[in-house]
Parts: structure tokens; C-alpha cells; sequence
């Protein structure tokens, strides 16, 4: 009977991509649609998704470890606050025409201090996890003060121009790259180390290293070794960081400014140095897994950047590696994280129910985007293109229980410290709070810096 009702579903998958993809993206008129739109909804709806998913973790299960909780809040905020950049985004590609000038610059705005949002919550995900580097209450709450107290400051100073909009870059650089050197500690200290729990650590915190930075310049780590960086110049500086000029020589400005470039391409490059290096018995098939996988993309990367000249191809493919990585290829890390290092009770069936829905969700939204990068680069039929991915779609479902099982079985590998009393249970929902007003504050501020309430 189980057999019959999973095969019905494969059926029902397969006839409704056949019938309804097509006609979806026929509908698309717009020439930028066929290029990120659709790639910018899919991350707008799956970064909603799994912030409201663990924050529905968080609320409803306080059963779960403190320390665990804390540190889905703190993702949870984080996915939200990506989910809202992408639905600005795609508003403005779909109603852009029809918008004033005012409300595509509030909106322009709101990704910005959105920007600085996220930059400015790395630091409490990587004091939270793999363990807690403050093992005291008070000093968690002071960092989570002082993290909440320098975003106000510089979304203040960014919407009144109190100071050169690259002194502003510059101290939100210099505070994510500070931060940065938390997972490289972790994983220089532990890789090594002959006992498991210390090595569980350190290749923890590569993984959340390569799922939270790979949105800084991962997938272009060649552009370390190309004379004024592929998108330490270019790219970058369409996303607004510098508007210096490089002729023979690159000023210490654009260097200063993508310093966090340099450092994540670094830290990428040692670990799959590493992890090929590394003694037979301390492997780690996973993380050597992503590292490798992030290193091919970003040799694709300079391949597709220096050889495709076609706009709506380079566009797609820039969004992916480039714009896209924290929409796309953070949320697949960071759930894998989550499974297997038990930071979900999955123990509670209702946890565990929903935790598969998300992953099915996850694995939905991946095989959609890698037909849409795949469709750019050999056109194929529409119908034809609904009907792979039906079946993709459909031979996949029983088999992501197996991964989902594999993944978030309990094993020597997935064991963390745990500090108990870490900080009180209604912290969390403080954190939660604090959290929720400072990315309405900063949605305010853009408010007042397009000039829609002045």
C-alpha cells in the first residue's frame, strides 16, 4: 500500500510539472524575468520558509538544549533577513516600471541595511556555534548588545550621511573579517586533534565557515590570482562597495574594501587543502564533499566569466555563484548542519515531520534551479524541460528519506559540547525580540533615507 501511495504521488509530480511549468513560464514577459526573477523568487520563498520554520522550533519546542535554541534564533533571523532582501528585489524587477522613483530607492535602500543586517549577525552565529565562546550569561547578552547597538549606528549614520559612505564600509568590513577569524580558529585548533569531539568541532565550524561566507566571494576564489580580481572589481562594484577605478594598478580602497573576499577565498583554499591532506582516519567525507564542490564552481565561475559572452546566460550564472549563493547554496549547508549535528530535537515526531517537509522543499527548490541554469546554457523545449524535471522531481521522493535518515542519524561524528545554563530559556525569545526590532528599525531608516517621509 505504501509502495502504491508513493508511486501515485511520483504520478501526480510528473503530470503537474508537465502541465503547469509550461505555463507559468510562458507567461513570463519580461526580459529579466527569463534571466534571476524566477531564481529570486525561489530564494525569497525558501529563506521565508526555513526562518519560520525554525523559528516555530524555537517557540513551540523549549524542551530542546538553550545553547541549540539560541543559535536557531540567530539563523532564523538571518534567513529572514535574506528572505526580505530577495522579495525587494523581485518586486523591483517585477513592478520596476510601474514604481516611483522613491519607492525603488526605499526599496534599493532596504536591501542595503538588510546587507548590513546580515553582516552584522555572523558574528553572534559564529560565537553560538560550534560552542559557545562566551560561557557566560552576561557576556552573551553584551555581545548580542553590542552587535544590535553598531548596526543602528551605522544604518544611522549611512541615512544621514554623518560620515563618507567607504568609512562605513570600512568598519563594516573590519567587523566581519574580526569575526571571520572565529570558525578559522576553531578549525586550526581541532582538525588535527586525536580526539573526536575536538575534531567534530573543528569540522563544524568549516562547514558553517563555507555555508556562511560562501556569500563572500567563494565561488570566485581565482579571482585571487587574476591582476585586479573577476569580481573584486567588477562585480563587487555594481553591488555598490567602491566606485574606485582600476587602470595598472588596484588602490589600497578596492583592497581594503573586499578584504572579506580575500580572507573567505583563503579560508576555502586551506581546508580543501586540508581536508586532502588530512589523515585517512580523521576524514570527513562531507566537508571534503562541499569544499571540493565550492572549489570546481569557482574554477566554472572564471570559465563562465571570461569565456560566455552572452548577457541573459552571464546573468544567470552571476546570480547563482555571485548574488545568489546566500539565497541557493547557504540554505542547503546550513539545514545540513542542522540535521546532522542534531541542533533540531528530531526525536519529537512533529519536529521530525516538519524538518522532512523543509528538506523535500529544499531539494524541490534545487532541482528547479538547476534546470534553470541548465535550460540557459542548452535551450531545450519548455515541455520537454517540465518533464525532466517532473521526473526528477518524482524519482526523488522515498529517496530523500533515506538521505534525511542518513544525515540526522546520531553517530560519533555529530557530537558537540553542550554548556548547560548557558544562558536562561527567555533569553532566546529577547534575542528573538531585539533581533525583529533592529531589522524594523532598519527598514524604518530606509524608509527616511529615500526621502518618502521627509
Amino acid at each position: 500500500m505504501q509502495n502504491l501511495w508513493v508511486r501515485g504521488l511520483r504520478a501526480a509530480i510528473f503530470f503537474s510539472a508537465l502541465v503547469l511549468i509550461p505555463v507559468v513560464r510562458a507567461e513570463e514577459g519580461m526580459e529579466e524575468a527569463t534571466n534571476t526573477l524566477d531564481l529570486v523568487i525561489l530564494s525569497m520563498g525558501l529563506n521565508i520558509l526555513i526562518a519560520l520554520t525554525l523559528l516555530w522550533f524555537v517557540i513551540k519546542h523549549r524542551e530542546n538544549f538553550v545553547q541549540n535554541r539560541l543559535f536557531l534564533a540567530i539563523i532564523s533571523l538571518l534567513f529572514l533577513a535574506n528572505g526580505i532582501h530577495f522579495a525587494c528585489e523581485s518586486f523591483v524587477q517585477l513592478q520596476g516600471s510601474s514604481l516611483s522613483e522613491r519607492s525603488v530607492g526605499f526599496l534599493s535602500a532596504t536591501s542595503i541595511f538588510i546587507n548590513y543586517y546580515t553582516a552584522l549577525i555572523f558574528p553572534l552565529i559564529f560565537i553560538l556555534f560550534p560552542s559557545p565562546i562566551f560561557t557566560e550569561r552576561h557576556h552573551m547578552i553584551w555581545a548580542g548588545v553590542v552587535v544590535a547597538v553598531m548596526y543602528l549606528v551605522l544604518i544611522t549614520i549611512s541615512t544621514f550621511e554623518l560620515l563618507p559612505f567607504n568609512l562605513v564600509v570600512f568598519l563594516s568590513n573590519l567587523f566581519m573579517i574580526l569575526s571571520f577569524m572565529i570558525p578559522v580558529r576553531w578549525y586550526l585548533l581541532y582538525r588535527d586533534s586525536p580526539e573526536q569531539l575536538e575534531r567534530n568541532h573543528a569540522v563544524a565550524a568549516g562547514m558553517l565557515g563555507i555555508g556562511i561566507l560562501v556569500s563572500q566571494g567563494m565561488f570566485s576564489w581565482p579571482s585571487l590570482f587574476i591582476f585586479g580580481g573577476e569580481t573584486l572589481v567588477s562585480t563587487a562594484s555594481a553591488g555598490g562597495l567602491t566606485s574606485t577605478a582600476v587602470a595598472d594598478t588596484v588602490s589600497w580602497e578596492v583592497v581594503w574594501n573586499h578584504m572579506r573576499f580575500i580572507m573567505s577565498s583563503m579560508f576555502l583554499l586551506y581546508i580543501v587543502f586540508k581536508e586532502l591532506t588530512v589523515a585517512k582516519e580523521m576524514v570527513s567525507v562531507p566537508l571534503r564533499f562541499v569544499a571540493l564542490v565550492v572549489f570546481f564552481i569557482g574554477i566554472i565561475n572564471a570559465l563562465v566569466a571570461g569565456l560566455v559572452e552572452d548577457y541573459s546566460l552571464s546573468t544567470l550564472w552571476d546570480f547563482f555563484a555571485i548574488r545568489g549563493t546566500y539565497g541557493l547554496v547557504r540554505p542547503l549547508i546550513v539545514v545540513y548542519l542542522l540535521l546532522k549535528f542534531n541542533l533540531i530535537d528530531m526525536g519529537n515526531p512533529k519536529v521530525r515531520k516538519v524538518a522532512r517537509l523543509v528538506a523535500l522543499v529544499l531539494i524541490s527548490v534545487w532541482v528547479a534551479m538547476v534546470f534553470e541554469i541548465f535550460q540557459a546554457f542548452l535551450p531545450i523545449p519548455q515541455l520537454l524541460s517540465a518533464a525532466i524535471i517532473g521526473v526528477v522531481l518524482a524519482f526523488l521522493i522515498g529517496w530523500e528519506d533515506r538521505v534525511f535518515e542518513n544525515v540526522a542519524k546520531e553517530s560519533e561524528d555529530s557530537q558537540l559540547y553542550l554548556i548547560d545554563n548557558f544562558v536562561e530559556q527567555d533569553d532566546v525569545s529577547r534575542f528573538i525580540a531585539i533581533g525583529l526590532i533592529t531589522m524594523v528599525i532598519g527598514c524604518f531608516m530606509a524608509f527616511i533615507y529615500s526621502g518618502m517621509i521627509l
